[in-house]
């Protein structure tokens, strides 16, 4: 018999998706100018993250990928999603790629 059920994945997933919540909003009372300030908005962030850093092997071409393209990668995403022109966000990456690395931060975090 298994050691896991399907109940504590579901809990660990919600756990997961709660502290990712809870640091995109800390990145928001940073003052952050990419992240948005309705709450609804934040959640739509955290369900992208959630979804791009889960993808990433599927997008990937790199063979051996380090932490810092995954977190490019996410960077790179999250803007595309949030920007209505992404090509002209300019030096907004920055502050995409920080946002990323929270994020990283949380998804990579043992629970």
């Amino acid at each position: 018999m298994s050691s896991w059920r399907a109940g504590d994945i579901l809990r660990r997933c919600e756990l997961r998706r709660d502290l990712l919540a809870h640091a995109i909003d800390e990145v928001w009372r940073s003052g952050s100018p990419v992240v948005r300030d309705s709450a609804e908005d934040r959640a739509k962030l955290a369900a992208l993250a959630l979804r791009r850093w889960r993808g990433f092997g599927r997008r990937s071409k790199v063979t051996h990928p380090t932490d810092e393209d995954r977190i490019e990668d996410l960077a790179k995403g999250l803007r595309d999603a949030c920007e209505a022109t992404p090509g002209l966000a300019g030096p907004l990456i920055e502050d995409y790629r920080y946002l990323a690395g929270v994020i990283a931060a949380v998804m990579t975090e043992p629970l």
